[in-house]
């Protein structure tokens, strides 16, 4: 057995973990990702990335749980036991595994923030064996739902064209390398990291991957129906009522939606939309 020092992305305790030497083994590129449960180390529960020498290369951190709503199936226009009984066939566009293994849990994060941002996206990398799978991948989790603007660049490339990307989102490895309106806080991605969380965290690859393109399809359909209320709204000359939005919602597709979930939507609606809406903390100082 390998012992392998973790320290808490949280509150900076420290501890080890055992995996065995076949695993390692078995580790033919990339990196892998082990999850850190709660009183392993200490009491909170995060992703550690190993490579193949045993050095941790990144950490990822589900700040805390929150509730992300859950459609009917009949809302649903992409069920979950509908796709895994179908056994849709994606394997020969991409690997899961590979996609876990080599890219961070972070920096899918960051992508999809993007993807929801509609920003034009650029990321960095030598893998040759894998760009098209990545792609692939991102390509899948958002047919019919939001729009895909992805390239996939070598550094010495991207070194020789930088000047084309200065209004990109940029990444390489675990970095944000270029984020010119300000797109990215870690501090504000709740819900993105922890929809990535039962993603990294799902064993089974067919099941994390239909419920990451589940989740993506679902924001896009919550959101395209605030859109709709917004504009019949408008339309109507009425005050828009962020409290008012979030109960159609919650009355049509019979959910709960918390804060911050609704303002994940809002978001969307904002940066992908165009539509700008009031914040709650705006709609309460309105009560005062």
């Amino acid at each position: 057995m390998y012992k392998i020092e973790i320290i808490c992305p949280s509150c900076n305790s420290r501890g080890y973990f055992e995996v065995s030497e076949d695993f390692v083994k078995n580790v033919s590129r990339g990196i892998f990702a082990i999850n850190i449960a709660a009183r392993t180390i200490c009491t909170h529960t995060f992703i550690a990335y190993i490579d193949k020498n045993l050095e941790v290369r990144d950490y990822f951190v589900a700040d805390f749980q929150v509730e992300i709503p859950e459609l009917s199936k009949e809302a649903q226009e992409f069920p979950l036991d509908k796709n895994i009984s179908e056994k849709k066939d994606f394997e020969k566009d991409f690997d899961v595994d590979l996609i876990k293994l080599n890219l961070s849990a972070t920096i899918i994060t960051y992508i999809i923030k993007s993807i929801l941002s509609k920003q034009k996206i650029l990321f960095i990398s030598e893998l040759d064996y894998l760009n098209k799978g990545i792609f692939n991948f991102f390509n899948y989790l958002t047919e019919d739902s939001f729009e895909l603007n992805l390239s996939l660049t070598t550094r010495e490339k991207y070194e020789q064209n930088k000047k084309d990307y200065k209004d990109w989102m940029v990444f390489e490895g675990y970095e944000v390398i270029r984020d010119h309106d300000k797109i990215i806080n870690i501090k504000n991605l709740v819900v993105e990291k922890q929809i990535l969380n039962r993603f990294i965290t799902e064993s089974d690859k067919d099941i994390s991957l239909t419920l990451l393109k589940g989740e993506i399809r679902k924001a896009c359909k919550l959101a395209e129906k605030i859109v709709k209320v917004v504009n019949d709204t408008r339309n109507k000359n009425e005050n828009i009522n962020i409290f008012k939005i979030k109960k159609i919602l919650e009355n049509e597709f019979n959910i709960k939606i918390e804060s911050a979930y609704l303002n994940f939507l809002t978001e969307i609606v904002k940066n992908y939309f165009g539509i700008q809406l009031p914040s709650l903390s705006e709609c309460f100082l309105g009560f005062l």
